[in-house]
């Protein structure tokens, strides 16, 4: 098994736009065809403003990606290293591919000399957690909800 970490051919980035909104409802619960074009459309946007996709591919075949960003801590007003995305197709987990593009982008956004990398996750997802955790990710606060229906 070849696991190959790169940037993105165009070929894989219209994969990766076509099957936009699967990781959004693996991570939300919410089916994908809701989110479908409001991923697409989040994708581009920070393509526009310099986001890339890493992706993983084994023996020539897109495996999963990673979305390398950058944002800004609106407290200290400083930049920092932003992870959009990370999706692993199923056919292809349990075999380290997201720590391997977790790695790459975290070394590519410290290489950009960002001192700080952020992410969010849904709490219930403790497998993508138990990763980030094991990566060096720790909580930075927590999004809470009142539901008024």
């Amino acid at each position: 098994m070849t696991i190959e970490i790169g940037v993105a051919t165009d070929i894989e980035v219209e994969e990766i736009f076509e099957m936009a909104g699967l990781n959004r409802e693996e991570a939300t619960g919410v089916p994908y065809e809701k989110h479908k074009e409001e991923m697409q459309k989040a994708y581009r946007h920070s393509i526009e403003h310099g986001a890339y996709f890493l992706v993983a591919r084994e023996e020539d075949e897109l495996a999963g990606w990673v979305q390398v960003d950058k944002s800004v801590d609106w407290i200290t007003m400083k930049g920092i290293g932003w992870i959009n995305d990370v999706y692993v197709k199923k056919s292809f987990r349990g075999r380290g591919h997201a720590t391997k593009l977790l790695k790459q982008a975290i070394g590519e956004l410290k290489d950009r000399d960002y001192d700080e990398v952020r992410l969010n996750v849904y709490m219930f997802n403790e497998q993508a957690i138990k990763l980030y955790e094991k990566l060096g990710f720790s909580d930075v606060c927590k999004f809470m909800k009142l539901s008024l229906e």
